[in-house]
């Protein structure tokens, strides 16, 4: 029987472990903290979570929702992570493979054999090292956890973290009556300076290098996607679209997509210039977009206030490069992760640019038989992009799927975070 190892027991790796057992694999999921869920289990033993007391999806129910199991309907539209978690604990066990996760196991190394298969070193929660071959190997510890701080010069008085360490007003440092300057205008860094500004910091900076489209998570109370098309792997394509080939559908609903931005959204945005921020790039497609409704309002009523990049940091102020000071007891950097796999070796798997080329976006141009599951850049939620790429990983190794020719395949390799935003229901269609 194919055997296969999934690295990771937050969303990805279970909604992996779950596909590949349901194919008839055997499946061995190694998760190094002693509870499932990753990313959304706060203050998690793996020290690897970024989640904070009022984080919530930015994705609405029915776009996070996987193909046979959904949130329940009496749940807020945007879930906090005790509810996400609750909901993948139970993901779990109404599929019945909690057995096949190895919990307090860290995957340490993962060894490509030849032709094919790896050589996984797993050490125990008692320091145990032990050897097991695969057929497979599934990288499913997702794109959140290396921190990416900026490279500031000078020296700092006051505290300088990373996003991933805050918890709350109170967590690390209690920011009441503090100034602080917060990096970043990813939807950490919008949602984090609005709830400091509110907790009572005597003054609140956002930092922005370079411009990001700002969505709405909300209009007139209801979710501002709640009747948007096209938004999960599952929907359907209008038939003028389906005949199409996909890379012309593609460009087409991009730049359909970009109009309806400007159109819905290019006021809004014409109001953050106004208020500081850098402008966002023409393409709202360019980069991901950040979801968050209080910080239009933060802004104009000088609770946040925009400034540039930081150029330095001097004692007790920050120096930005439009050349104006500002004295600082707090620098919260919003700033992103690395993507890494440090149990692959580079020549597998070389991020050092933050990024991999893959075919259908999970699999390895040429080791056909590594996966890189959850990474992607959507316009709609993660969890259903990651069970695709599951659906891949399960159709190719239990034989249902046929790989095209290696030709094929290197003429349709892509990097998975550098390239535009894609739809998810094209990209479901795409790969159907």
């Amino acid at each position: 029987m194919m055997r296969a190892c999934v690295v990771g027991g937050g969303p990805a790796g279970l909604v992996t472990t779950k596909t590949l057992t349901a194919a008839g694999i055997e499946v061995d999921c190694h998760e190094m903290s002693s509870a499932i869920g990753g990313h959304w289990v706060i203050d998690n033993p793996n020290g690897r979570s970024a989640a904070y007391a009022s984080l919530e999806t930015n994705t609405t129910r029915k776009m996070s929702r996987l193909s046979d199991f959904e949130m329940p309907s009496d749940w807020p539209e945007f879930p906090g992570h005790d509810r996400v978690r609750t909901w993948f604990e139970s993901y779990v066990d109404a599929f019945g493979f909690r057995d096949r996760i190895r919990l307090k196991s860290e995957v340490v190394s993962a060894k490509p054999l030849d032709p094919t298969g790896f050589r996984v070193e797993v050490r125990d929660a008692d320091g145990r090292v032990t050897h097991q071959d695969y057929d497979a190997l599934l990288a499913c510890t997702g794109s959140y956890w290396a921190c990416r701080m900026p490279e500031i010069g000078g020296d700092f008085q006051g505290r300088l973290i990373h996003a991933q360490n805050y918890r709350g007003p109170e967590w690390p440092v209690s920011v009441k009556g503090k100034r602080v300057v917060v990096v970043g205008t990813g939807n950490t860094g919008c949602e984090l300076a609005c709830e400091i500004a509110d907790a009572g910091a005597e003054r609140v900076l956002l930092s922005a290098r370079s411009g990001t489209w700002i969505m709405p998570k909300t209009v007139d109370g209801r979710p501002a996607a709640a009747s948007a098309p096209m938004v999960h792997p599952l929907d359907p394509v209008p038939k003028a679209l389906r005949l199409l080939p996909n890379a012309w559908r593609e460009r087409l609903f991009a730049r359909l997509g970009e109009r309806m931005f400007h159109r819905l959204f290019g006021e809004r945005m014409r109001r953050f210039e106004e208020l500081g921020l850098p402008p966002p790039p023409t393409s709202p497609l360019a980069k991901r977009a950040s979801v968050c409704d209080p910080l239009l309002d933060a802004l104009e009523s000088g609770r946040v206030v925009a400034r540039p990049s930081i150029e330095r940091l001097d004692g007790d102020s920050v120096e930005f490069a439009d050349g104006t000071r500002e004295q600082a007891d707090l620098v919260l950097c919003a700033t992103g992760y690395h993507l890494r796999y440090p149990y692959l070796d580079k020549a597998v798997a070389d991020t050092r640019d933050d990024d991999l080329t893959l075919f259908l976006g999970t699999l390895h141009p040429t080791r056909h038989d590594l996966f890189i599951v959850g990474v992607s850049r959507p316009t709609g939620a993660f969890w259903p992009i990651a069970e695709v790429h599951a659906q891949i990983a399960a159709a190719l190794l239990s034989g249902r799927y046929a790989l095209p020719s290696q030709s094929a395949i290197d003429r349709r390799v892509k990097p998975i975070l550098s390239g535009q935003s894609f739809n998810p229901a094209l990209y479901g269609l795409a790969v159907r």
